[in-house]
């Protein structure tokens, strides 16, 4: 087995010099979390990802350097790479995943290329994919890879890590249709979607509810391949290196001449790419505002501002790089004088040491990015402050935030609360700051890079080893399960009946038992061997007008109510929710004339069946946000159907109920047919070596089997009849 890991860059610098070529692997972050975890499973890496050098180049030095895994470099044309990576992935989706839809340059002719370059990007992972190898992919460059991957190998293990927000649903659904579904569709193609924050994949699954139309249980997506789950898994950094660097001498030298340089001053720091996501400019408005409500702090503080270079050929961040400098002359020029530079600027990249040096030297890190999937530079501050002080301000919409509880958070847009925040952060005595260290880098020491890589990983095996394991009912599946049923003496059939005995129609009313239906359950629940029952979601008067003078027992809404001689109600009551919940739906049926309400004791069911298939799509998406928000902190349960949105009880379980009235009777085979969510509920509860489940129809399932048909089930069910003479 081996680990697959693709991103945009790869982690290797290759450097020319004298004409000479060197070659040498990068020790970033993600590179030695994944290469850690490899060693820990003794699994092989392999990385993927877009080479920015000539394939001449590799082909005459990839065996002159050293490297503790191998590298499969992508090679894209330069045009394509272009539309692919500065267009589409920078000036499209990190713009609107980073909320600056104004800033977004859509083309299709970069989304093609975008599309390409996945493709291409794939097949370069088909032609080294073995069984068995786990394939992480990362980042925005590459949403569209999951599902690709997953078309040529549909039992890979696949997981996909989002390292920058992902947008709610209003800026999301400003991209074209066919953009939507592709960017979705992809991402589904993993056996695990992780954003750093539970706010991005809420957004996630919003987005995939209402444009895919698939619903989610527990944030698990059901495919007919696979299921996805989507969770947080914030990143984190390699917190020893960090610590141990304070004590480094060349770190200590770098921060002894940062001391005799600013050795009567107090130093604020901070240290960006240049990006507009990044606040920059609201920061230095901040620190102005700061020195202007605090003019005794003048000639006694100075700020730091690192920018490290970045797309400076996208024409928003020469843009962006203009007004920055701009903003600081005018700070300077304003406030400054002969002998005290209130912001000194540096736009170049900075070293390690002189990097743990800033950090560990700075009374205040100001970090105000105005949206950030994580931002890993205040981890890095923490960590980097063995001496156990000064102060962290972090940005709320940081994702680092969420975890960074003894940080002082601030609003980047707020500048006037910044400047008391700045003021309150260099008073802070040092028994505070060393309180506040303490506990971040307690956490921070648990949660550290290494622990994020194999939660993730170890999280998408788990995953993908639940996977669908359903299988066609039919040949030597079906044979062996004709031979158990005959061989038991206690069987146990349980039924759905709309999708399962019945197929569905315009009105639910129209959808009766036949004739030949009626004989078929007669005849099976005459043998004394056999228990029959049907596990129905309609109510106890359809079920007993149609269903209720056959040897059977019932199960009506949904595990609601049960009949052995008389109906007896599983829960107690009147749901108070119930007129509310028909008021919503009404609304709806007014603005849907073929939609119609289906009222039951304890449900309600809104179908659209009849209503034209976008449109009853759509607005099924709107009525299931609404009865969410009308019945937060209600015993209820809303169930997103095939073509109804249900609102039940929660107690009107069918696993439940059938786990507590029927299954605990001793039998020796037991067997269910189901093709609704609801039907997923008592399938768990089927685990042991005598219970079979079948699921009807396609998608996702805990059922052991599968058949496609209504016509498949009752032909199953006469061929058991026929299995079922008293002998």
């Amino acid at each position: 087995m081996k680990i697959i890991t693709i991103s945009y860059r790869l982690p290797l610098s290759i450097k020319k010099q004298n004409r000479k070529t060197t070659i040498t692997q990068t020790a970033g972050g993600l590179a030695t979390a994944v290469l850690s975890y490899s060693e820990k499973s003794n699994a092989n890496l392999t990385w993927v990802g877009v080479a920015d050098f000539e394939k001449s180049t590799w082909e005459n030095h990839k065996d002159g350097f050293s490297k503790n895994f191998e590298i499969e470099p992508v090679f894209l044309d330069k045009k394509l790479n272009k539309n692919f990576y500065n267009v589409f992935s920078n000036s499209v989706l990190w713009a609107l995943f980073h909320y600056f839809p104004s800033y977004m340059e859509y083309n299709d002719e970069a989304f093609e290329a975008y599309k390409t370059a996945n493709q291409i990007v794939a097949d370069k992972v088909n032609e080294i994919y073995e069984p068995g190898d786990i394939v992480w992919i990362h980042d925005y460059h590459f949403l569209g890879l999951a599902n690709l991957i997953r078309q040529q190998h549909p039992d890979a293990k696949i997981g996909f890590f989002l390292h920058i927000p992902f947008p709610n649903f209003e800026i999301f659904r400003i991209m074209p249709n066919k953009v939507k579904r592709y960017l979705l569709e992809g991402m589904l193609g993993a056996n695990l979607v992780g954003f750093h924050t539970w706010d991005n994949a809420i957004h996630f699954t919003e987005c995939v509810e209402k444009i895919l139309g698939l619903n989610q249980r527990g944030f698990v997506f059901s495919q007919d391949s696979h299921r996805t789950k989507v969770g947080s898994f914030p990143i984190s950094i390699d917190f020893d290196k960090f610590y141990d660097a304070y004590d480094k001498p060349n770190v200590i030298a770098l921060r002894n001449e940062i001391a005799e340089l600013y050795h009567d001053k107090k130093v604020i720091f901070s240290v960006d790419r240049l990006d507009y996501s990044k606040g920059i400019n609201n920061r230095l408005n901040a620190f102005e505002s700061f020195l202007e409500k605090f003019p005794e702090w003048k000639e006694k503080v100075v700020f730091l501002l690192v920018i490290v270079p970045s797309r400076e050929e996208i024409g928003k961040y020469g843009e962006r790089k203009r007004m920055i400098e701009n903003n600081i002359s005018r700070i300077n020029g304003a406030l400054g004088n002969y002998k005290w530079t209130p912001v000194v600027y540096q736009y170049q990249s900075v070293d390690f040491d002189k990097l743990i040096a800033l950090y560990s030297s700075a009374h205040v890190a100001l970090i105000s990015p105005v949206r950030d999937g994580m931002n890993l530079v205040a981890k890095e501050y923490v960590a980097a402050r063995k001496d156990l002080r000064g102060v962290l301000l972090l940005s709320v919409l940081a994702g680092a935030a969420k975890e960074l509880q003894e940080a002082i958070t601030i609003n980047p847009f707020d500048t006037e609360l910044i400047a008391e925040k700045i003021n309150l952060a260099l008073l802070m005595d040092e028994s505070e700051q060393e309180r506040r260290m303490q506990r971040m880098q307690n956490y921070l020491r648990t949660h550290d890079v290494f622990r994020w890589a194999s939660r993730f990983l170890s999280e998408t095996e788990e995953m993908h080893s639940h996977d669908n394991q359903a299988q066609p009912l039919k040949g030597k599946l079906k044979a062996e399960l004709f031979e158990k049923f005959e061989q038991a003496h206690k069987r146990l059939l349980l039924l759905d009946f709309d999708g399962t005995l019945v197929n569905l129609k315009s009105k639910p009313e129209l959808a009766v038992p036949d004739d030949m239906l009626i004989n078929l359950l007669t005849s099976l629940a005459s043998n004394p061997k056999n228990e029959v029952w049907i596990i129905s979601g309609r109510d106890k008067n359809f079920l007993e007008k149609y269903l209720g003078h056959l040897p059977v027992g019932l199960v009506a809404e949904h595990g609601g109510y049960i009949k052995r001689g008389g109906w007896e109600p599983i829960i107690q009551g009147v749901p108070e929710w119930k007129d509310r919940v028909i008021d919503v739906m009404q609304e709806y049926v007014n603005t849907n004339a073929e939609s119609f309400i289906e009222v039951k004791e304890f449900g309600v069911a809104w179908h659209y069946r009849n209503v034209d298939e976008k449109q009853g799509f759509l607005t099924s998406r709107e009525l299931l946000t609404l009865l969410k928000n009308h019945l937060y902190n209600t015993p209820t349960q809303i169930i997103d159907g095939n073509k109804v949105i249900e609102v039940k009880h929660f107690m009107a379980h069918k696993g439940s109920t059938c786990r507590d009235k029927i299954l605990c009777n001793p039998h020796d085979f037991v067997l269910a047919f189901g093709d609704d969510k609801t039907d997923e509920d008592l399938f768990e509860q089927l685990t042991g070596n005598t219970e079979f489940s079948v699921k009807v129809g396609p998608g996702n399932t805990a059922a052991k089997y599968r058949v496609s048909t209504v016509e498949e089930v009752l032909e199953f069910l006469n061929q058991l009849e026929e299995r079922s003479v008293v002998k």
